[in-house]
């Protein structure tokens, strides 16, 4: 019996007998190499004939690098091909990842990290996008307005002159003008909180706080956390980054000059609430909120 009446050639190969010294050979379709046709090849190029095994088979090309017949030498050694690498690997057989930070990508201060034929850019708060090219710190209304009075509500209201004068959440906006221009929290108000609704989920980057005076006297929140939340019920404390431990933020030291924080990372929040943690006589603020929208 004929070794071919077997068919021993898989894939579509055409067995052909008594071509050589071994019982039979395999004429293997493009895309398949090996005496029974059975191991797939990493197809060298288009033009070349792909019946010819030549320096491209196998390929000598790693991580995807295309192998092109070529006139190629290695010092003096005539090698036939060449490699065509892809973007992020390079070397002879394209078997070194290229470190995409050595190019300083990433702006702003923005951290890279090398990854294999990428890298990524961790952003300070206030930057974004693929190499933190993009501003994200415009102010989001609070002083201009675009928040509206319902949007900022907090966990007292201190009422002065007998209840006729109140310092409301909603007078919180930065550089307010007028004899009541800040919220003030109540005397009695252990846990005094303000925060803002913003309606959507935004990127917000940072803070500006600002005190007031109160009957001449200069008041002021000197310190602060911030918590976050998308439901206005469930709450979460910014953190030290990498920790459990809530953040302190620090807050004003006068009645007047704004002081800003920024968020690194930054909040993607509907709700922001900031928690005064040290006042001064009482906890009396003005503020705006920094960031975008959440595309940028």
């Amino acid at each position: 019996a004929d070794v071919c009446d077997s068919n021993p050639c898989q894939n579509g190969g055409i067995c052909l007998s008594g071509l050589s010294d071994d019982f039979y050979s395999c004429e293997c379709p493009e895309g398949f190499t090996d005496p029974t046709c059975s191991s797939l090849v990493e197809v060298a190029s288009i033009e070349e004939d792909p019946t010819s095994a030549g320096p491209c088979l196998p390929n000598p090309c790693h991580n995807g690098g295309m192998c092109e017949i070529s006139e190629a030498y290695r010092g003096d050694t005539f090698i036939g091909y060449v490699c065509k690498c892809p973007q992020g690997f390079n070397g002879i057989h394209c078997q070194h990842n290229v470190n995409e930070c050595e190019a300083e990508p990433c702006k702003n201060g923005g951290i890279c990290t090398d990854l294999v034929a990428n890298y990524s850019c961790e952003c300070p708060g206030e930057f974004m996008g693929r190499n933190c090219q993009q501003r994200c710190s415009g102010p989001l209304g609070i002083e201009g307005g675009i928040v509206s009075n319902q949007q900022i509500t907090a966990s007292s209201t201190h009422r002065a002159l007998f209840g006729l004068q109140k310092w409301y959440p909603y007078y919180a906006r930065l550089n307010k003008k007028g004899l009541v221009n800040a919220w003030t929290a109540a005397e009695n108000d252990r846990w005094p909180w303000i925060q803002i609704n913003l309606q959507k989920k935004m990127r917000v980057t940072g803070v500006i706080t600002q005190g007031a005076k109160r009957i001449g006297s200069p008041e002021y929140v000197k310190s602060y956390k911030i918590a976050y939340s998308n439901d206005g019920k469930s709450w979460t404390m910014y953190k030290v980054k990498g920790t459990k431990e809530d953040m302190v933020f620090r807050g004003n030291v006068d009645n007047n000059t704004p002081y800003a924080n920024s968020f690194t990372p930054p909040i993607k929040s509907q709700y922001i609430r900031l928690y005064p943690q040290v006042c001064r006589r009482h906890c009396t603020l003005r503020m705006e909120l920094l960031g975008c929208e959440l595309t940028g």
